[in-house]
């Protein structure tokens, strides 16, 4: 047998995870980072953790309404079991588990490379509430190579296989890149599992594809004409297709906070609004003093193997948490100096935002900019406003210039306080004096509006 030597260079992708980390921390809410930050700590005793007090006092006023039944349960005799019935239950209810989790845990199962899990990790941090990926392929493409800083790497490639995977998890449409996706994908796993009629889940399929805008029309006249099968057969496929979750994600959604400690507060000064960080939220982790002073006293090449990579990980959390707070008060204050007319007049002052703006002004890529707007707040005079309140699409103007549709809408907002209780504006009249003041607005796009804005229809406002 001959032995030879051979060299072979082998490229593997592999996002650290210190990076990891530093993506799950950024896409946090602050009650949320609460909560990884105290099981970092439990996990790590090269961490010191102090509660914040106002998140604490928050969840622990939240928590008196679950504390009730306990109180009353006491003064009765009950069972070991019942008292662990309690906790479990309790436990529930404390904590629901998000999306991401639910994927996480998932993907941690998997019998596939590090690297493609992390990958595949990544992508599930992209999806939006829904379950969907709304970011852009090329940007998320450009994104994961930048990090890698790889050069000669087929990432498309590799982005590819991850998305297939990512397709492959539950919920089933997950992963979709629309309402057409999200639905065959469904229908795809119906199919594998061989659950109803086949026959009228392909016909599903067809349609989801193919004409799932007449389904909404109800024209069953078109769809049965393109597909070659009666009206029964369409109309037994379209009750499948009405079975399926439009929202993947939806049983992973959270009430909204009655409560939100803002990341920043909006101030005037000088005749201009800025940003500064709210110290209330600053998380309170540090390094353990007297552990790193063993450590130094000691010195790093004695030290205990485990022990180095507990303050390996303690560094990174600290640095990451630093870099976190950074980057929010970065975009806050991108977002504030584009925004300045919206503190000083309110919604109508609201100028067009895309997340690619800040994205160029900041050198980051869109989908980081996606994850600081999402659950961080900032403070004004006006009230508290999550980031991504700020972002919307424009409109063009007949005088040559541009206005958001939130600033339209607050627009219609305004008509509509004023229209005479006894006679109420229609939305075609309502577009009418829009374009007497240089916005050309559909009558649909007002209604659309309307609706978003929760404003009855014009039969429905009449005194």
């Amino acid at each position: 047998m001959a032995i030879s030597l051979n060299n072979r260079l082998n490229t593997q992708v592999s996002l650290t995870p210190q990076l990891q980390q530093a993506i799950k921390l950024l896409q946090l809410s602050n009650n949320e980072l609460e909560q990884e930050l105290a099981k970092a700590a439990e996990d790590n005793p090269l961490l010191e953790f102090e509660p914040n007090p106002e998140i604490e006092s928050n969840l622990s006023q939240s928590n008196e309404r679950i504390e009730a039944p306990q109180n009353n349960w006491s003064n009765t005799s009950q069972s070991s079991q019942d008292d662990e019935d309690w906790v479990e239950r309790y436990e529930r209810v404390a904590h629901q588990q998000t999306l991401l989790e639910h994927l996480e845990e998932q993907i941690h199962l998997l019998h596939i490379p590090p690297q493609e899990q992390s990958i595949l990790t990544y992508l599930a941090g992209c999806l939006d509430e829904r379950g969907y990926l709304i970011d852009d392929i090329e940007t998320i493409n450009a994104e994961i190579g930048a990090l890698l800083q790889e050069q000669d790497l087929n990432s498309a490639e590799l982005l590819e296989r991850g998305l297939n995977q990512l397709k492959l998890l539950d919920p089933p449409g997950v992963g979709a890149r629309n309402l057409a996706e999200c639905l065959s994908l469904q229908i795809d796993r119906i199919l594998d599992e061989q659950q109803g009629n086949a026959d009228d889940w392909q016909l599903a399929k067809l349609i989801v594809n193919t004409h799932l805008n007449k389904v909404g029309s109800k024209d069953w006249l078109k769809i049965k004409q393109a597909c070659g099968k009666s009206q029964a057969e369409v109309l037994k496929a379209v009750e499948c297709i009405r079975s399926l979750q439009h929202n993947p994600g939806a049983q992973f959604e959270r009430e909204h906070d009655q409560w939100v400690l803002p990341d920043v507060a909006v101030k005037a000064k000088n005749g201009q609004w800025v940003v500064e960080s709210n110290p209330n939220a600053k998380p309170r982790i540090s390094l353990n003093s007297e552990y790193a002073r063993i450590l130094k006293e000691n010195g790093q090449k004695k030290a205990d193997g485990a022990l180095k990579q507990k303050m390996l990980e303690a560094s990174w959390m600290v640095k990451n948490i630093a870099q976190r707070e950074e980057t929010i008060l970065k975009v806050a204050q991108e977002i504030v100096a584009r925004q300045q007319k919206f503190f000083s007049m309110g919604a109508v002052g609201m100028r067009p935002l895309v997340l690619r703006e800040i994205a160029e002004s900041l050198n980051m890529h869109e989908s980081t900019i996606s994850r600081v707007t999402t659950q961080k707040y900032l403070s004004c005079p006006l009230g508290i406003y999550e980031f991504k309140y700020f972002f919307s699409s424009q409109l063009s103007s007949e005088k040559g210039g541009a206005i958001s549709s939130t600033a339209v809408q607050a627009l219609i907002k305004q008509i509509v306080e004023n229209e005479p209780s006894t006679k109420p504006i229609s939305d075609t009249n309502i577009a009418k004096l829009l374009s007497d003041q240089g916005y050309v607005i559909a009558r649909r796009t007002v209604a659309k509006y309307r609706e978003a804005l929760r404003i009855p229809a014009v039969h429905l406002r009449k005194a």
